[in-house]
């Protein structure tokens, strides 16, 4: 009698074109919207989308903040999908004043405040237009809201704007021979003050910890303004950074 495979499960992913890493979900939410013919798969606790977008096949991952998670991304992705470039998208914060909200930035350069500095070819995703290509992507552990650290940071590292993942990412891509790709937006820029209770609401894996959130609603409830302007803020971010992804797409060889 003839076997068949269970209908239940996905077939074994394709090689993929190009993989796509975030830390959240919001961030590549809007992208995940646009994709076609979309497929998930689970690896050892991370999900990975595929679809297909400017005629290309796409993996996007949501590996959860910091250095450690999006290392583990990369790593799944190119084990499980082969793509052929990979590229690091979300939020940035800015320590340029001239940067402003929405910017859309494409780093020369990440380094990781260690001494690590890795150079990046900037130029497919500076060939996407209001794109804006900087010198400098610090990396840094943890949500820095405070108008005078931003500003030290920017007097002290002589960098343009911070994340918490695309060293990692980039490490992680030549690491493995691969094609690699930063485009980011400016979700608050250097002079915004974000609220402390903000960074104590993320965990390492990106997720609001509800214990946190109802104890700073309890301390200050003007903080739940703060959170959902913030939140309102960062969709708009994604659904501009995933306008600038599916240009970056079509253009990558």
């Amino acid at each position: 009698m003839e076997s068949h495979p269970n209908p239940s499960l996905e077939p074994p992913p394709a090689p993929a074109d190009v993989g796509v890493v975030a830390a959240l979900g919001i961030e590549i939410g809007h992208l995940v919207d646009r994709l076609a013919g979309v497929r998930r798969y689970e690896a050892r606790g991370l999900t990975v989308i595929e679809g297909e977008l400017e005629d290309r096949l796409v993996v996007v991952a949501a590996a959860g903040a910091g250095v450690d998670a999006v290392r583990r991304g990369v790593e799944r992705l190119m084990d499980g999908h082969r793509p052929r470039a990979i590229v690091s998208a979300g939020f940035a914060g800015a320590l340029d004043p001239n940067l402003s909200r929405n910017d859309l930035i494409a780093p020369r350069e990440v380094v990781d405040g260690r001494g690590g500095a890795i150079a990046l070819d900037a130029a497919a995703a500076a060939a996407v237009p209001t794109v804006k290509v900087v010198g400098r992507l610090l990396l840094v552990d943890r949500i820095v809201g405070s108008v005078a650290e931003k500003a030290r940071l920017r007097d002290e590292r002589a960098a343009d704007a911070i994340d918490m993942e695309t060293f990692a990412a980039a490490d992680a891509a030549r690491a493995r021979g691969v094609p690699f790709h930063a485009l980011r937006v400016v979700s608050d820029d250097a002079a915004t003050e974000l609220p402390p209770e903000i960074g104590r609401m993320l965990n390492a894996s990106g997720a609001y910890r509800v214990g946190a959130a109802l104890r700073a609603l309890a301390g200050r409830p003007s903080v739940l303004m703060d959170f959902w302007s913030l939140h309102a803020h960062a969709q708009q971010a994604a659904d501009r950074l995933a306008d600038a992804l599916q240009v970056l797409l079509r253009n990558l060889p």
